[in-house]
């Protein structure tokens, strides 16, 4: 009956101990299980092919690792906390019962306190002995886990700094990617937009080579023929610069009065009726078209054959010359 019940003393005693372990470090076999379940399991980010990937792509790997690097953070801390627990566990052992001073004013103390019956003192000792022995399971205990912790932390660390190398080389792959996305975009939007300009220049420029082709400006045959017998009326009339008629002229002027006739308005300047007027090419010359030069100071109205009627300058009459008269043709257009 005595073994029994010291048998039962001792269980007690080992339970109390690892329920005193517990309070005082903050683990349970549960907890420790789930922070090992992690540090073996936790699932790492999908392989990424960063030459392939797009910046988009690449950005999304960027956040799983990220994610990860936080759950990797956080159990690190957590079991941190534990192992900072544990090992004050074991300070405490070591400073209450760890040296010889501390054990002899312990049993000292003890003795003392005992009443002095031999048996009292020996009881007390006793006593003391079991709380020694009991605070260094508790110590023992809490230095065995102290050992599993910081193995567990190790790991944990060594997973953090590769996630960290991970990150940082994913974002260096973003940003290479998303250079190269943006020179490929200004690069289409240039081309596009060179194309668009292209197009718009060509349909603007459009200037026939010749009439046979049926693309020269549309040609009014009764204004042009009034025009060239309206200007021909006028030959030998006085050139007299900015007049309109009706007996003397200047270039534009005698242009403006021959198209008059049939109603049709244009500006009195050489400048001002080259754009109102259409672009033809030398080959589409039909009576009544005009000729310009001198950048665009003179013009005259051509009559067939290689000739135009125009007033040239002051001290001169209004007169038919030869198309290529000796001054730059800057071109040729249609009323």
């Amino acid at each position: 009956m005595a073994q029994a019940c010291t048998d039962i003393a001792h269980r007690s005693r080992a339970a109390a101990i690892l329920r005193r372990v517990a309070a005082y470090t903050g683990v349970t076999v549960a907890t420790v299980g789930l922070v090992t379940a992690f540090a073996g399991s936790r699932a790492h980010a999908a392989e990424i092919d960063y030459d392939a990937a797009s910046a988009s792509e690449i950005q999304d790997h960027i956040e799983d690792l990220e994610s990860q690097r936080d759950e990797t953070g956080a159990a690190i801390d957590g079991l941190q906390a534990q192992l900072d627990a544990a090992q004050a566990v074991v300070t405490a052992a070591a400073a209450d019962y760890g040296s010889s001073d501390v054990q002899l004013t312990y049993v000292t103390a003890a003795v003392q306190s005992a009443d002095d019956e031999l048996g009292a003192k020996v009881s007390t000792l006793v006593e003391y002995a079991q709380e020694q022995s009991d605070k260094y399971a508790e110590a023992q205990e809490a230095a065995e886990r102290s050992d599993g912790l910081e193995t567990q932390i190790a790991d944990l660390e060594a997973q953090a700094g590769k996630l960290d190398a991970q990150i940082q080389e994913a974002e260096a792959a973003y940003d290479e990617a998303a250079e190269a996305e943006a020179a490929a975009a200004a690069e289409a939007a240039a081309a596009e937009a060179e194309a668009e300009a292209a197009a718009e220049q060509e349909a603007a420029a459009e200037v026939p080579a010749s009439s046979s082709s049926g693309s020269a400006a549309e040609y009014s045959a009764d204004a042009a023929t009034a025009a060239v017998q309206f200007a021909r009326d006028q030959l030998g009339e006085s050139y007299v610069f900015g007049a309109a008629g009706p007996d003397t002229w200047d270039c534009s002027g005698l242009v403006t009065g021959a198209y008059g006739v049939s109603g049709i308005s244009l500006t009195h300047s050489t400048w001002a009726i080259w754009d109102e007027t259409s672009a033809i090419g030398r080959d589409d010359l039909k009576p009544g078209d005009l000729v310009f030069y001198n950048g665009q100071g003179h013009m005259a109205i051509y009559i067939g054959d290689g000739q135009v009627i125009h007033a040239p300058k002051p001290g001169d009459v209004v007169k038919v010359s030869d198309l290529d008269m000796g001054m730059s043709i800057d071109g040729y257009r249609r009323v």
